[in-house]
Parts: C-alpha cells; structure tokens; sequence
C-alpha cells in the first residue's frame, strides 16, 4: 500500500476565523503530530492567533484577504488572480515527490484566488478538496438570494443567474464574482481539473453534485466536534433557556429565534456577532446578546439551556453547532432546509419549516411542555451522539484513509503510472 510522506494543507487563513479554518488547522495539528509531514500553505498570516503547530511547515504569501486588503483595487485583482499565491505555490510543490504527497484544498475563495487551481492542477500531485461551502459552483457561494433572503434555486452562471442581483452589497459586486467563477472554472480548472472531493454532509454533497466532474469521486466525512466537555444538562422545570449560536446575519435567521422567543415568553441567548446585531439589540431588548466566546464558556452555556435552535434560511453545508450541542445532550431545532437536519431524529430533536415563526413557536413548545420529555430527549441525543461521535480523532482516521486511496487511484490512471520507481 503506497506511504503518503507528505500533505499539503491549503486554506486562506493560518489562525482560525471560521468553520473551514477549524478544521484545516486541527487536522494539520493532529497529522503532525502523528509525525507526518505537513505543510501548511495560506495567503493571510497571523503569529499572534494561530495555533498551528510548530511541528507544521508554514508557508505564507502573508497578505491580506479580499475584504480586509486597504487597496480595493488590488484586492479586486487578487481576489480574482494572485499572482504571488500562484507563484509562492508553484515554487513549493516543484520540491515534492508526487509519488507520496498529497494536496488538500479547503478554503481558497477569500485571499488565495482561483489561481492556486491552475497550479495544483499542472503540479501532478493528488488532489482532494474539501466542499466546506458552495463556491465550486455558485458565484456567491451559497445558492442564497441575499436581496430577498431566500434560496436561490437558478443554475449557476446561467443567463437568468448573471442577470439577478442576488449579492449581499450591490449588483456590481455580483457581476465581479461572475468573473471570478468564470476565471476559476476556465483557467483555474476547479472544480473540473479535480478528481477527488470531500463532502461533509450528504445534503450538500447532493447540491453539489451536478456541478462537480462527471468522473469526480466523493467521500464524506462529517466535519468533527473539535472541544466537547463530559456531561449532558441537568434538565429541571427551571430549565427554559434557549440558545443560538452564530453569525449574525439574515441567512442565519437568527430573527425568527427572536420572534419564536417572545411569542412563548423564553429566555433567549444569543452567542456570536455580526451586522445584525445593533438591529437585533434594538428590537429584542429581552434577549441577552453574548458576542463571540471560547469553546469552554460556550459549552457552559449549553449545559444550562433547554435547546439550541438553528433557523438557518440558507442550505449550510454542515453547521457544526448543531454537533456541537448533541454532543452534550443539548436538544436541537433546525430549519428543514438547511444541511444540519440531516442530524436531527425524532428522539433529539425538532425539524421545522423553514422561515415559518409559527412552526419554530410550535416545536419549542413540545420541547419545553414537558420537563420529563426533556430530559428524555437530552439523554437520546447524548447517546445517539456518543455511540458514533465526529472525534477529530476519527476525522484525522477517515481523512489519512482518503489521501492512500486517492495516491492509490491516481497511480492506476496515470499514463506514467508504469515508469519504476
């Protein structure tokens, strides 16, 4: 069985700000660990919020991504090709044997550029990427209308596509990310030029899939639950609090969590930040608005609440939070249109109709009627979590297991595959 001796980890950021970069990071940290090669390749650097390794190779064009870079007009430019990403990358993977090394791309879209494509494509080495959002396909990266806050459901890059204004600022800005899609799919070949791609959910991989190679092979690993501390909440008729935890914005759909809230009278906490928040304060003065938290006060908080809802307008592709609270017990609500129902049973939880406050109201109030039922669905989540729990361990496992198959498979198809080694 052909030994990968070498990864190379691809994403924007070098600290972690987000989902992608969680994983990216925490993995790189585990294979290193295991005493594996692993090079760390991004666009935008931190020393004083990474947490990479120092048993990770860095390796950093050290700019900035697109909406931090204090030059629009070279943010624009890079943000469509970066030359020196391209270049810096090119120069490092000339050094690697492509018989034993393996590229995983994660994130690429904020600051790397599609021109890291071209270069991993003509490198020779295996390649596999993560679909940790929809940018492989749609201009906006998440098939979500942000004008008129709903799922957009026109094909990408088609003709009514370019001619609706579906973009978070303006219409101009939507055009510039139909160049950019075109750019990444013409000349930077991804998603056509990869073989080999993760999904994290079978929701998204099913979005996905019509836009991804006809020869494209997909695995799926679930994203894993990086911090989870031991115990389930206590449940008592006391208990009542609801939690959100999030960004800030309206594809989240965090209003509707407010809404539900007041209706039935329930305390709500809210963890996270974004352009929502001075609205939210504002309208909702019951809700207590905690801003961003560490791991561990998080956890706190979910072993003092009655459920965690998830009313996401848009698809995701995972929505870790949702682990993340089943991993302690937390019962969940989610929207039945985005990836995280895919987690959600009838014993751990509720699905509901998408945007319907009445429904949310609804299903919070069979959680909440009966202490009892609580309790019950608390120690079925816990369980059911448990009995096959998103460990980075297992992640790291079933990851490993993807880079030997794919050197493997790209070996058999190689027309050099026969030259001795």
């Amino acid at each position: 069985m052909r030994e990968v001796k070498n990864i190379i980890i691809i994403n924007d950021f070098d600290f972690i700000n987000g989902g992608v970069s969680m994983v990216a990071i925490s993995s790189a940290n585990a294979m290193a660990a295991m005493g594996i090669r692993v090079i760390y390749f991004s666009a935008v650097a931190d020393p004083e919020r990474s947490t990479l390794s120092p048993a990770v190779e860095k390796h950093s064009t050290c700019q900035y991504d697109i909406l931090h870079n204090p030059s629009r007009v070279k943010a624009l430019l890079d943000g469509l090709w970066n030359r020196k990403a391209a270049s810096l990358l090119e120069s490092l993977l000339e050094k690697m044997d492509t018989k034993d090394t393996v590229i995983h791309l994660y994130g690429w879209i904020k600051a790397l550029s599609p021109s890291i494509g071209k270069v991993i494509n003509q490198s020779g080495i295996s390649v596999v990427c993560s679909l940790q959002d929809f940018f492989a396909a749609c201009p906006n990266g998440g098939f979500y209308n942000y004008q008129k806050n709903e799922i957009c459901h026109l094909r990408p890059l088609s003709l009514s596509c370019i001619c609706t204004n579906c973009d978070s600022r303006n219409y101009g800005h939507k055009i510039w990310r139909v160049a950019r899609q075109l750019i990444q799919l013409q000349k930077g070949k991804i998603p056509g030029g990869i073989r080999h791609f993760i999904s994290v959910t079978r929701f998204s991989e099913n979005i996905l899939r019509p836009y991804l190679p006809a020869a494209a092979e997909i695995y799926l690993v679930n994203n894993p639950v990086t911090y989870s501390p031991a115990g389930r909440p206590r449940v008592t008729t006391k208990t009542r609090q609801i939690i959100f935890i999030g960004r800030l914005s309206p594809e989240k759909g965090i209003e509707l969590a407010c809404k539900a809230c007041r209706v039935l009278g329930l305390p709500l906490v809210i963890i996270g930040d974004g352009p929502l928040r001075p609205f939210l304060e504002k309208n909702y003065p019951e809700v207590t608005f905690r801003g961003w938290l560490s791991s561990e006060e998080i956890f706190k908080e979910m072993l003092l609440s009655a459920a965690l809802v998830f009313p996401s307008l848009w698809y995701e592709t995972q929505g870790i939070v949702v682990t993340e609270a089943l991993s302690v017990g937390l019962p969940v609500i989610v929207s039945d249109a985005c990836a995280a129902s895919e987690f959600v049973d009838a014993g751990n939880g509720f699905t509901f109709r998408s945007g319907d406050v009445d429904d949310l109201s609804e299903k919070l109030g069979l959680i909440l009627e009966n202490p009892a039922r609580l309790d019950e669905m608390s120690k079925h989540a816990y369980d059911r979590y448990w009995a096959n729990p998103l460990l980075l361990d297992n992640y790291v496992r079933d990851t490993l297991e993807i880079y030997t198959n794919i050197l493997i498979k790209d070996k058999r198809t190689n027309p050099l595959s026969n030259i001795p080694e």
